[in-house]
């Protein structure tokens, strides 16, 4: 039963359903390899340019591992900021990026969502590689994998989106004001979240947005995706070998680092990060983050029937995933934990799975606890 909304909820509410009736579906099945990637806000490569560290590390990865992977490329809005930049500076300074998605195109496929930040598409797009979509979905037999940028669940956004454009322009290029923190430090994105949230449980569907650059699986933040690894850890520990019981010792010790860190930021800008209901957690929710993260770029895969949340860096930046506890392929195999770090070719850059699981089993928890 969908609850009763107040005005403004019910408003997004109509939003998002209209949305996803009006959205294409493709098949997702055994065979199908989907790559989601969302927000890379490209500049013009100026100093302002948010995009421009991870630049070289998310060209090779599309390069390297994705496009030879046979993955096809959902893009999942803002990735261009026209909010700060004129398109064509940003062809200009992005044309190996465009390159890429060319080859893409060619060899899989690309698929752009259009989201706030690059709404300028809608009126001028040449130049840019495939068809301008608002939302898609993925039909894994019965069930809906819904994929959508999430500033339609924002009032703001979806009535406001050219204040928010001159803000940027006219503040924040000024202030040189980056667009992480400018997500990152607001109360809104929780509140978007829970409204996706929402809207999803009671469809019993999957979605995936961008938007908030909060990577989430499983409905569930980093802090909370933390203390039930902790917690799985800890029930694993008197059972594995003596070997694998230190290999377990210095996991739980980098991941206490993580969580005490977390929890301090948590604290001090006054955001909650508890689940967005207080019985149960309806495995509902995910988002790909960003690729504009200071530490790295996050995605969301989809292969071989299952779904994970994956996390690029580069060690010379940072290596929390190598160093001081970092775990062995091995060492990750006998924990059955699944996280080892895989170098790229002969790069700097690792892959590291931070949550994985089959959809069938997402599927059916989202059926009986929903």
């Amino acid at each position: 039963m969908i609850p009763r909304l107040d005005g403004a909820a019910a408003s997004i509410e109509a939003t998002l359903q209209r949305l996803f009736d009006s959205s294409p579906t493709l098949t997702l099945d055994a065979a199908s390899r989907f790559v989601v990637l969302s927000d890379f806000h490209l500049g013009d490569g100026s100093s302002r340019d948010d995009f421009l560290p991870n630049g070289e590390l998310l060209q090779d990865v599309l390069r390297r591992y994705y496009l030879p992977g046979g993955y096809s490329l959902i893009l999942n809005g803002d990735i261009e900021e026209l909010q700060r930049f004129p398109l064509r500076a940003v062809l200009a300074r992005w044309q190996p990026i465009y390159g890429l998605l060319n080859e893409f195109a060619e060899a899989s496929a690309v698929y752009r969502i259009v989201g706030n930040h690059d709404a300028a598409l809608w009126h001028s797009n040449d130049g840019v590689p495939g068809p301008l979509l608002s939302a898609m979905r993925l039909s894994f037999g019965a069930d809906t994998i819904f994929i959508f940028h999430g500033h339609q669940a924002t009032i703001f956004f979806e009535r406001f989106n050219e204040i928010s454009g001159f803000f940027l322009r006219h503040v924040a290029n000024r202030l040189n004001i980056r667009n992480i923190a400018v997500h990152y430090e607001s109360t809104k994105k929780y509140r978007t979240e829970h409204r996706v949230y929402a809207f999803s449980s009671a469809r019993k569907i999957v979605s995936v947005i961008g938007h908030t650059h909060r990577p989430l699986f499983e409905s569930l933040s980093k802090i909370e995706s933390l203390r039930f690894s902790i917690e799985q850890l800890c029930r694993d520990y008197p059972t594995v070998s003596p070997r694998a019981r230190r290999a377990i010792e210095k996991i739980v010790e980098v991941y206490k680092g993580e969580l005490n860190a977390l929890w301090e930021k948590d604290r001090r800008s006054g955001l909650q990060s508890g689940l967005y209901d207080e019985r149960l957690s309806i495995p509902c929710l995910f988002n790909s983050g960003c690729a504009i993260g200071k530490r790295g770029v996050t995605a969301i895969e989809m292969a071989e029937g299952h779904i994970a949340l994956v996390h690029w860096f580069d060690r010379r930046r940072s290596n929390r995933h190598l160093a001081n506890g970092g775990v062995r392929r091995r060492q990750a195999a006998a924990l059955k934990d699944g996280k080892g770090a895989q170098r790229l070719d002969d790069t700097d850059y690792y892959r590291t799975v931070l949550k994985r699981d089959r959809l069938e089993y997402i599927f059916s928890r989202i059926r009986l606890l929903a």
